[in-house]
């Protein structure tokens, strides 16, 4: 509420002037609340015109950082993209295989690692058996074993599955 006292002088040219323009005769008590609306309205008014005036400015800095970028052709607006975007693309991809790679290894690390731990007799086979080298990869050779004998050369020999999908390598006798 405003601090300013109204006087009787105020609220009857208030009354005068809405009884002019509507033809309505209005009580004290109205007018006190018509003036009341009027001076809150008139500080409302204020206050949104302040803050359209810092919106103006705030919209005028962010058109200042803005570059507007105009094409001839549409497919330059493509490339221009591509070339903002391209080297991301190339610097995730390749980090994306390096990820893979790396991942690989350990997996493969951690498959021979349990491999060697479950075959505890995994040197005799290397001892008895044929290494061979190729590109600079070591090759343990081993031939098919035929049914018709009866010995097996630990080493030397390995059992495939009638299904094929799997490789028996004999290892060493069961020690009991």
């Amino acid at each position: 509420m405003s601090d300013n006292i109204i006087d009787k002088g105020f609220l009857t040219r208030l009354k005068g002037a809405y009884q002019a323009k509507y033809g309505i005769e209005m009580d004290e008590w109205s007018a006190m609340v018509l003036y009341e609306i009027s001076e809150n309205f008139e500080n409302n008014n204020k206050v949104a015109e302040n803050t359209i005036i810092e919106i103006e400015k705030a919209s005028n800095l962010i058109k200042g950082q803005l570059k507007p970028i105009h094409f001839h052709r549409e497919g330059d607006s493509f490339w221009y993209g591509t070339g903002r975007s391209l080297p991301y693309a190339i610097a995730l991809l390749i980090i994306g295989v390096l990820y893979y790679l790396l991942i690989s290894d350990i997996f493969e690390y951690r498959e021979l690692k349990s491999t060697i731990t479950n075959f505890s007799n995994y040197e005799n086979l290397i001892k008895e058996g044929i290494i061979e080298e190729q590109k600079g990869y070591l090759y343990l050779i081993l031939n098919e074993h035929k049914e018709n004998d009866d010995s097996v050369s630990v080493g030397k020999e390995f059992f495939i599955t009638k299904d094929k999908k799997t490789v028996w390598i004999p290892i060493g006798r069961k020690q009991e």
